[in-house]
């Protein structure tokens, strides 16, 4: 991605400058909510790996990587900020991106958060997440929370509130608990189990099995363990 990123974007410079096809150009954002909807429902996370949001995800482009070159060539926040916006509107063909993944203002505060932290070197405006170490801290770089709130609010998998002990049907039929083992299953290998009224091949797009080593598979069933 770093490769002609450049005459990517100055191509798009065209488009975005004069919001022709875009919907809009993008109108400020708030970065500090984009950064949480980044690593919440937005499922950016998940995908992309962005050093400041702690997120490590390889679907996508790193997007540290995707816009240090334009950085170091001088485009302004407010360009990378239209690109990003554009590409929440129509991700490139065949990227495996759902188009308007996020709307309104949701995307505006996303892509100026981006426009902000990717590649930057400020560690005042982006200090890096502060979801630490340890569970909590693979919580948020695995882009955990796009799918799994701790709150107990529905999303695409099951809520990590109150899920250790709790029993649940599989597809199968078979009725399990969820206990350490299953957990750690479940983590290293996510479509071998699949709980009725969910659907396998979700979790696995993006976290694929053995991706997530067993000692920190082990650090998040500890911290699942914590959410009641």
């Amino acid at each position: 991605m770093r490769i002609g990123f450049g005459a990517f974007l100055a191509g798009l410079i065209l488009v975005v400058g004069t919001a022709c096809g875009t919907g809009g150009s993008a109108k400020g954002g708030d970065a500090n909510r984009g950064k949480k909807l980044f690593l919440s429902q937005g499922r950016c996370a998940s995908c992309h790996t962005l050093a400041d949001a702690g997120s490590k995800g390889e679907v996508g482009p790193n997007l540290d990587h995707a816009f240090e070159a334009a950085k170091s060539e001088g485009f302004k926040e407010s360009t990378i900020r239209n690109v990003v916006l554009d590409q929440i509107r129509y991700p490139t063909k065949g990227s495996g991106m759902p188009a308007d993944l996020l709307h309104g203002s949701d995307a505006q505060d996303v892509a100026a958060y981006v426009a902000r932290c990717a590649a930057s070197t400020d560690k005042t405006a982006c200090p890096g997440t502060a979801a630490g170490g340890g569970g909590k801290g693979l919580y948020a770089s695995l882009g955990c929370q796009g799918c799994h709130s701790l709150d107990g609010s529905p999303s695409t998998g099951p809520t990590f509130k109150g899920l250790f002990g709790s029993k649940s049907k599989l597809t199968t039929g078979q009725t399990i608990t969820a206990d350490e083992a299953y957990l750690l299953e479940s983590i290293l290998d996510p479509d071998k189990q699949i709980v009725q009224g969910y659907q396998p091949g979700v979790m696995s797009a993006v976290i694929k099995k053995g991706q997530v080593s067993e000692a920190d598979a082990k650090k998040l069933v500890d911290f699942i363990k914590q959410s009641r």
